[in-house]
């Protein structure tokens, strides 16, 4: 039994998701999000994000986390923030010695829907139908089910590819 934490990093909102994979089958356990705030300062954000990360982490005690990488933006600017919050959410999980595993969003959606080039909200669809969610499901949220959901696939079907990072 593997219990596996989902990130899905932003600077305004942060999604997380928990599932467990057990006997090569996969059940929901947990989803939030985080937001922090539009008018707080970029550095309290950072530690927002940190800090519920490290909360998590204590309530559910994952096995492995699985977080979204940084997609290429046109926006320089917009991607290294997206890079700064995710570094805010890989800090916790480094010192909590968790084992941390990075997916593109298109492998997410090429491993959860079939297709690459699915849209946020077939995921989302997907997403809960797969985990049998009949409660609201923000759309970072369901990212990051989304983001546990390709990398429980991929340990259950033990890809020597998988790295730790």
């Amino acid at each position: 039994m593997s219990i596996i934490l989902g990130i899905d990093p932003g600077t305004n909102i942060t999604g997380f998701g928990i599932i467990e994979l057990s006997d090569h089958k996969i059940k929901y356990i947990f989803h939030s999000i985080i937001k922090t705030g539009l008018k707080n300062k970029y550095t309290t954000k950072l530690a927002t994000i940190n800090e519920e990360t490290e909360k998590i982490i204590n309530d559910f005690k994952p096995d492995h986390v699985a977080i979204e990488s940084v997609f290429f933006s046109v926006n320089a600017g917009t991607a290294i923030k997206l890079g700064q919050a995710r570094g805010a959410a890989i800090c916790a999980c480094s010192r909590a010695g968790l084992e941390i595993f990075e997916y593109s969003p298109r492998k997410v959606k090429l491993m959860v829907t079939d297709s690459g080039a699915s849209d946020k909200l077939q995921l989302q669809k997907k997403v809960k139908n797969m985990l049998k969610i009949r409660r609201q499901l923000e759309i970072d949220a369901s990212d990051a089910l989304g983001v546990a959901i390709c990398h429980s696939i991929i340990i259950r079907d033990d890809d020597k590819d998988v790295e730790c990072i």
